[in-house]
């Protein structure tokens, strides 16, 4: 175990460095990466923001909670993508589709380890992670809430959660790909997008049977509007706030067992869109 913590720690400062390279490879091209990724951060939350700010509040919370719960979203999304964005790591649906497994399969790396460390772009690609702490913590100290390490802990663990849902959505939709890798190759991109489009909007007026299927196959309530609710205590409820950590687990288990699964079919088969000569078709 420690030998693996210990090779997990150099992946990640390989790609930190490789992440860093990147950048100051072309500073200037570089730069126009990182503030193009920053209006692009801001944008996708800013519509909402000004709606709750105009009209004091949406969906039965003020404005502030509105932009606590955008700030949530936005450091949880950064932190994902952070994380596990380069390299296609999180579209998996593109490596699998372009028959890109098979440089992954041949490395001296178990596929796990690989998965788990080459998306990491902490340079690069930090620009919703930073402007979600901002934000989270603009919004913290106009609600006065509690920083108790308790409140804290539970924060952490909600953000891990969001993260692993999106990433087991991903993987789940995008193990198709390993069966029909043109008409899939963007699967996780859409679902991914799907996701984050309707994830940071507060759910509470919608209809019962609707808000159901946002807590549970399509899990939108998830990304950002229950945990939310639940850290600003508007929600005590224990089934409400044990909830997203069984989704999670329940959407890490089919996508682990759907990507396996789809693995054998791989190893059988192959990816059809590679010639002999090595182009993708």
């Amino acid at each position: 175990m420690a030998a693996k913590i210990r090779q997990l720690l150099r992946l990640y400062a390989l790609y930190g460095r490789m992440d860093w390279h990147f950048l100051m490879r072309d500073k200037r091209t570089g730069f126009l990466c990182v503030i193009s990724d920053w209006f692009a951060t801001l944008s996708s939350i800013s519509g909402i923001a000004l709606l709750a700010i105009r009209f004091d509040g949406i969906g039965g919370l003020s404005a502030d909670e509105i932009l606590w719960m955008l700030g949530f979203f936005t450091l949880a999304d950064g932190t994902t993508w952070m994380l596990l964005g380069a390299f296609n790591n999180l579209h998996i649906s593109r490596r699998i589709g372009r028959g890109q497994v098979d440089h992954m399969l041949i490395q001296p790396v178990p596929l796990w380890m690989q998965l788990l460390t080459g998306g990491f772009m902490p340079f690069s690609g930090n620009s919703g992670f930073l402007a979600g702490v901002i934000l989270t913590a603009v919004a913290t100290a106009r609600l006065h809430l509690p920083l108790t390490p308790g409140w804290l802990a539970t924060l952490i663990l909600y953000l891990l959660a969001r993260m692993a849902i999106a990433a087991g959505c991903s993987f789940l939709t995008g193990s198709a790909a390993f069966y029909k890798p043109v008409a899939s190759e963007e699967l996780s991109s859409v679902t991914l997008d799907a996701l984050n489009a309707a994830g940071k909007y507060p759910l509470a007026a919608l209809p019962e049977w609707l808000l159901t299927v946002f807590m549970t196959v399509l899990p939108v309530g998830l990304m950002a509007y229950l945990p939310s609710m639940i850290l600003l205590h508007k929600i005590d409820a224990p089934l409400a706030c044990a909830w997203p950590f069984a989704v999670s687990a329940a959407f890490l288990s089919l996508a682990g067992w759907m990507f396996r699964k789809g693995l054998k079919h791989y190893a059988e088969h192959g990816c059809p869109r590679y010639k002999d000569m090595g182009h993708r078709c």
